[in-house]
């Protein structure tokens, strides 16, 4: 299947879910596998989107970072034609506005930037559990940071997102995620 066929695909199934509460309980679950990794715990500077509806909920997650007195950067596309993006510093008292995408961002133009983060909890619409292989919102800007600024990886996937192969061409500037974290099991 085309990406772009099985991004639409997706997108709906994941509206549909969204409404679920099976979605909350999937949310709850996800959080707290995360919160019991390593990963987390061994990072300081953690990268991270304020979620869609149709994602897994990940301001929750902010908020446990915060508590554990972790550096939270959110991500900002940058408005430039060759799909980059940047994180921002991220705090409780931080002004955030709309993005063109409908995503929550860092307002403030001058907030700090820290692109060498020890961990990115990257988003996406499916996951495959057999390659590790991602399939995003289609603007490439994950897999452009990825290989500029390698790190730890890890992605939340609901039972909506996980697919045992990859339904869709895996090209090879795609960056596969290190480690994938379902309801059921940890995927490393």
């Amino acid at each position: 299947m085309k990406k772009i066929d099985l991004r639409k695909k997706q997108i709906e199934s994941l509206k549909e879910f969204a409404d679920e509460n099976q979605k909350k309980i999937e949310d709850k679950k996800l959080l707290d596998k995360f919160m019991s990794t390593n990963l987390w715990k061994n990072s300081q500077s953690i990268g991270i989107t304020s979620s869609l509806p149709i994602e897994v909920d990940t301001s929750e997650l902010i908020a446990r970072l915060w508590d554990e007195g972790k550096d939270v950067y959110l991500a900002r596309a940058n408005n430039d034609p060759n799909h980059t993006q940047d994180f921002l510093e991220y705090t409780y008292m931080t002004k955030l506005k709309k993005s063109k995408f409908g995503v929550d961002e860092v307002a403030n133009p001058d907030a700090k930037i820290n692109n060498e983060l020890d961990l990115i909890v990257v988003p996406g619409l499916a996951f495959a559990l057999d390659s590790h292989a991602r399939l995003g919102f289609g603007g490439g800007y994950y897999d452009r940071f990825l290989k500029k600024y390698p790190t730890k990886t890890i992605a939340l996937a609901n039972s909506r997102m996980v697919f045992e192969h990859a339904q869709w061409p895996v090209e090879n500037f795609d960056v596969p995620i290190q480690t994938i974290i379902t309801p059921t099991k940890i995927y490393k």
